[in-house]
């Protein structure tokens, strides 16, 4: 079975994206930005990633999963 992005979300330059992934019952999140991809991440490991690059989660706006 392969993981299937469920919602997605990024910012308004599209240079961050955040996808909520599901394989199965297990659902994880993804940070996609440039060519780096972290997978397998909590909610907290996505707040401080994108708070480290001066990101706040209420500026992603809705994107197409």
């Amino acid at each position: 079975m392969e993981p299937k992005v469920q919602y997605a979300m990024q910012t308004a330059d599209g240079a961050w994206r955040v996808e909520i992934v599901k394989r199965g019952r297990t659902q994880w999140y993804r940070v996609v930005h440039e060519d780096n991809i972290l997978d397998w991440l909590s909610i907290a490991a996505v707040q401080r990633i994108l708070g480290e690059a001066g990101i706040d989660m209420a500026d992603l706006g809705e994107a197409a999963a």
